[in-house]
Order: C-alpha cells, then structure tokens, then sequence
C-alpha cells in the first residue's frame, strides 16, 4: 500500500499553520478577515470519529477566484472538549489549524500578519503529512473541489 500513501500525499497539496488562540472560531475569522483583507465564513462542521466519542470541529473557508492564480484558506477549530483533530505530539496545545491550498499564497507570508495579530498568541508552520489530520483536511479539500466543479466554476 506504499504508493497508495504517496500518490495520497502528492494529490494533496496545502500548507498547514498551527495557531494558539484565546478567541472563539467566529472571532478568530473575523480578525483574519481585518488583518488579511480575507472573507472567511462558515463552510460546514468536520464530524471526526474518535475513540469514545465523534468530535465536531468548526470550519470557516475562503477562496479567492479574484486574482490569476487562485488561492483558498479554511480555519479549522482543532482542539474540542472531546478531542483533537490534529494527532502529533504538542498537537493538543493548537487551539486551530489554518489549511492554506494551492495558489499564490504562501504560509510564509502569513506568519508574520499571524503573530502581529492581539488574538493570536502564536502560530508556528506544521508538516501536513505528520499532523495526523491529512485524512480529514485532504477531504475537506476535496470536497470543496467537487463542489465548485459541480456548480460550473472552474478550478485552477
């Protein structure tokens, strides 16, 4: 099954930002929204099976179709009361997961707006492939794909 992990990992391709935050998800949208001239908004609830329990896990998502290259971001709630999404050592402490797609944009160019933000008390650029949430964030990224393909846009 070795080459179904690595064509996985190659058809997935997005940077991942951990980010610790004393705000709410709808909160936390909003100052990206100020801070990186974004329009992020509610996009669905991840339903994450765990061992006791499922956990739900907010995500708001954006995607820019104004520039030559597009790009999308979605602001993934990680840690609930019932669990996390992310499953990696020190995971538990990132309070969000900030999925940036392909396009113009680049995690590197966040980092800085990121940490200038009050709401924000630090974001660090994770590996995807060792986060332990590729399966759900690579499906996220998936669907959203499948959708604007049925609705007759075109995605670059």
């Amino acid at each position: 099954m070795q080459w179904l992990e690595s064509d996985f990992a190659d058809a997935c391709d997005f940077e991942l930002i951990g980010i610790g935050s004393h705000l709410p998800p709808h909160r936390l949208a909003w100052e990206l929204n100020g801070l990186l001239g974004w329009q992020l908004e509610f996009f669905k609830v991840l339903n994450v099976p765990q061992r006791k329990e499922s956990t739900e896990h907010v995500v708001y998502r954006f995607v820019d179709e104004s520039h030559s290259t597009a790009f999308s971001v979605a602001l993934i709630d990680n840690r609930t009361p019932a669990g996390v999404l992310a499953r990696f050592q020190g995971a538990a402490q990132l309070d969000y997961l900030l999925q940036i797609g392909e396009g113009e944009l680049r995690g590197e160019d966040c980092m800085a707006k990121l940490k200038s933000c009050s709401g924000i008390v630090y974001a660090q650029m994770l590996d995807p492939l060792h986060s332990g949430a590729m399966e759900h964030l690579a499906l996220l990224d998936l669907a959203e794909t499948n959708s604007l393909h049925l609705e007759g846009k075109e995605v670059k």
